[in-house]
C-alpha cells in the first residue's frame, strides 16, 4: 500500500488523546480520521479503504466488539489495534494490541508499522 494512502481510524471517548495520536500519526506521513461515536463510522469516505481501527481504551468491551463488526462491514480487509490499560481486556477479533505504558508513543507507532507499514515522509516529519 503507497504510504500516502494509509488511512487510520482512531475511536474513543478521550478528544484530548485522540486528537494527541492523530498528530502523531500525521507526523510520521499517516491519513488519520477521528470518531467519537460509532454513527461517525458512517461519514468516512467509502472511496479509500480504512486499513487500521484504533480502539482507545476509554472504550468498552461492547463499542469495541460493535466497532469491529461494523467497521469489518465496510472495509473487510481491515486490521485492528486495541490501546489496553490491562492485558487482560484485550476484545475479540482484534489483530493487535498495545499496552498504555509512560513509553509515550513508540509502542503505538512500532505496532502500526508492523500491522500495515511505514508511512514516508511528511512535511511534519522533520527535526528542526
Amino acid at each position: 500500500m503507497n504510504a500516502t494512502q494509509i488511512l487510520i481510524l482512531l475511536y474513543g471517548r478521550d478528544a484530548h488523546l485522540l486528537d494527541t495520536r492523530k498528530w502523531v500519526l500525521q507526523s510520521l506521513g499517516y491519513r488519520v480520521q477521528i470518531m467519537h461515536r460509532l454513527a461517525d463510522l458512517h461519514q468516512i469516505p467509502q472511496t479509500t479503504p480504512v486499513a487500521l481501527l484504533v480502539l482507545c481504551h476509554t472504550l468498552s468491551a461492547k463499542e469495541c466488539a460493535d466497532a469491529v463488526d461494523r467497521a469489518t462491514a465496510l472495509w473487510p480487509q481491515i486490521k485492528k489495534l486495541a490501546l489496553v490499560r490491562d492485558t487482560s481486556r484485550r476484545p475479540s477479533d482484534v489483530l493487535g494490541q498495545v499496552q498504555q505504558t509512560l513509553d509515550g508513543p513508540a509502542p503505538l507507532l512500532r505496532m502500526v508499522g508492523e500491522m500495515v507499514g511505514y508511512a514516508g515522509s511528511s512535511s511534519c516529519s522533520h527535526t528542526y
